[in-house]
């Protein structure tokens, strides 16, 4: 993949520390996005001949021409070397101040035309089973989007203490403490002055950098276009394991059953990319 040379702002630091989230624009090669989005048609044609489970067997949320898949890398050499040629490990190094950053999980979110499927309010936080502030979301756009189909943030969310209960297949079979509460549906904030939402149009290339406990959301896609988004997550130098009944445990975590609670990843699956120089 040619990369881009990442370049990281005061202005974009400052939106990212006050927001919770930052758009950078044209981190990644067109070329690279479009092959990615190729192979991801390919996948999304016949799961199980790239080794993937069909989405609807381990996902609650797929609805109306909306498709998840999960962990593609797992099954895919095309993206396991898109991550891996990846300008995203050095920027994200820049943007948090971290000495090493390394690979977490991926994400395929796609809706088809018209889709009325929406993504509820929620944080990545509760059903992810570690602590620490440098756990990012990067969603990359595959498609154009524009405001009416993009991820939407509530900025400033992640400055809440609060690890909200997933709405997760884990989370929806246990009982829920008392001391986790669910999501707040965002919406009935829509017009205080005191909340700001923030959606952009993007093209592929773009990506948004996303703190693990910003609040986000999607209306679906009332657009003519599809909307195909793959988000990746990565880890830097604060993040330790703190596996929770709640979190998915699947074939693909595995590893988290091995990592005692507190230990910073350091297993094959979860690999460090890339190192600050010394």
């Amino acid at each position: 993949m040619a990369q881009i040379e990442p370049r990281i702002t005061a202005a974009d630091r400052e939106t990212y520390e006050r927001d919770g989230a930052v758009c950078l624009r044209g981190i990644y090669d067109s070329t690279a996005v479009a092959d990615l989005l190729a192979t991801w048609d390919a996948v999304s044609a016949d799961p199980y001949a790239s080794g993937l489970v069909p989405p609807d067997e381990e996902h609650r949320e797929v609805g109306d021409r909306a498709n998840i898949i999960s962990r593609p890398s797992h099954g895919v050499v095309a993206f396991r070397e898109f991550i891996r040629s990846s300008p995203i490990p050095a920027l994200l190094g820049e943007l948090l101040d971290t000495r090493a950053i390394g690979f977490y999980w991926d994400t395929i979110f796609a809706k088809d035309p018209g889709s009325s499927w929406a993504t509820a309010w929620h944080t990545d936080a509760g059903a992810t089973a570690v602590l620490g502030n440098q756990l990012v979301n990067v969603w990359t756009p595959l498609t154009p989007v524009t405001q009416d189909n993009s991820l939407e943030i509530l900025a400033g969310t992640h400055k809440e203490d609060i690890l909200y209960w997933p709405r997760s297949p884990n989370g929806a079979r246990l009982p829920r403490p008392a001391d986790r509460p669910w999501c707040p549906d965002f919406e009935s904030l829509r017009g205080s002055p005191d909340a700001r939402f923030v959606s952009w149009d993007m093209e592929p290339g773009d990506i948004v950098v996303m703190h693990l406990k910003t609040a986000h959301y999607n209306r679906g896609n009332p657009t003519a276009q599809r909307r195909v988004a793959y988000a990746t997550w990565w880890y830097g130098d604060d993040v330790v394991w703190d596996p929770r009944p709640e979190c998915e445990a699947g074939h693909a975590e595995a590893p988290f059953a091995a990592m005692p609670r507190g230990e910073h990843p350091n297993h094959p699956l979860f690999p460090v990319l890339w190192r600050a120089a010394d």
